[in-house]
């Protein structure tokens, strides 16, 4: 281990524990990972193959619960929200975790921490310098960075490396995004965020210029639309081919499928169970969490089903459910714990009896 690093939950030593379990419903977790359908009070509610916690949201969880265990004597800050669910992120505030602050640059602000301060990195990572200063206030750092996020640091740092121009698909503003980019810039290299197809066509544009002679290497925020990350791959490996030909675009654009699996097998079981013939569907998730977000645009895309985006068992309406509404889709973000899922459906067989 690192001096003054925390990377895994066994490096706490002996005794750490699997906080995320604290989270689950034993009546959602049996349909975890195989699907199916629970029929209760006359509703059925069906699952799709895979929903709710990823491998990475456990390790964030669990790291930063351990944290919270270990050094109950320290001050405990966080570098952004653990992970977009405001369930989790305030069980966190209930036990007094705190959140850095950040400057124009959106860099740590962390002159007023002291050495015996301990710092959680989020699941989306940081900025390499972020890093840098806190390893120069001498603080200890406990760093959740999920391992697939982490695999696409190593291609941009190759990218950077090798002269190339990183080129990420993501949301501008998501700690990841920014977290990954600054990969580029770690190794001298620099880098281009594009969020969606018409600015992929902007940037084909200037690919195709005479006068520019750049080689570019695409990568992606873990949560992005497969479908759409794709399609700009080829948006920027036509205009490549348009400007140097094949042949010379083999050796000038590069490009890798970094969408999480997790996030995959969601997006993927959901298109499954918008086949079935559905009375409402709910997506929860975090209004901030970008992969509960696409789970919501793949509804919205499908158009066979009236769906909702929610948070918890707070934003259930009664208006949405009927007397003959009894099949009813449920999935949820990979930041999302059971026990939400396990409350809506509470919520909603209450409302249901009062039909």
């Amino acid at each position: 281990m690192e001096k003054n690093i925390i990377k895994k939950l066994s490096e706490f030593g002996e005794g750490f524990k699997h906080h995320h379990e604290n989270y689950s419903a034993s009546a959602i977790s049996a349909i975890r990972e195989t699907g199916g359908v629970w029929e209760l009070g006359g509703l059925r509610f069906h699952f799709p193959e895979h929903f709710g916690f990823c491998y990475g949201v456990d390790k964030a969880i669990d790291m930063v619960f351990e944290t919270t265990e270990r050094f109950k004597d320290r001050r405990i800050f966080l570098t952004d929200q653990l992970i977009h669910n405001p369930y989790i992120n305030g069980k966190l505030m209930e036990k007094g975790v705190q959140y850095l602050k950040r400057d124009a640059h959106n860099l740590l602000l962390c002159d007023a921490l002291k050495t015996e301060d301990v710092v959680v990195v989020s699941a989306f990572g940081t900025d390499f310098r972020d890093i840098e200063r806190l390893k120069a206030q001498g603080v200890m750092i406990v760093d959740s960075t999920c391992g697939a996020i982490i695999n696409v640091w190593k291609r941009v740092e190759g990218y950077a490396k090798n002269g190339f121009i990183t080129v990420v698909h993501g949301k501008r503003n998501h700690e990841e995004t920014r977290a990954t980019a600054s990969q580029a810039v770690k190794e001298g290299g620099t880098y281009v965020i594009i969020e969606n197809m018409q600015e992929a066509e902007e940037l084909a544009s200037k690919i195709r210029r005479p006068d520019f002679n750049e080689k570019m290497g695409m990568a992606n925020q873990t949560t992005m639309l497969k479908g759409e990350s794709l399609a700009i791959q080829g948006i920027l490996k036509s205009a490549f081919i348009d400007r140097f030909g094949e042949k010379e675009t083999q050796e000038l654009f590069r490009s890798f499928d970094t969408i999480c699996g997790a996030t995959q097998d969601r997006q993927d079981a959901l298109r499954k169970i918008l086949k079935k013939s559905l009375d409402l569907l709910l997506v929860v998730g975090g209004y901030n969490s970008s992969n509960t977000t696409h789970l919501a645009e793949i509804a919205h895309a499908a158009g066979t089903v009236r769906y909702y985006h929610i948070e918890s068992a707070q934003d259930v309406r009664p208006e949405w459910l009927s007397p003959k509404a009894s099949d009813i889709g449920i999935t949820s973000g990979a930041s999302t714990p059971d026990v939400t899922l396990y409350e809506i459906i509470q919520k909603i067989l209450s409302l249901h009896k009062t039909l």
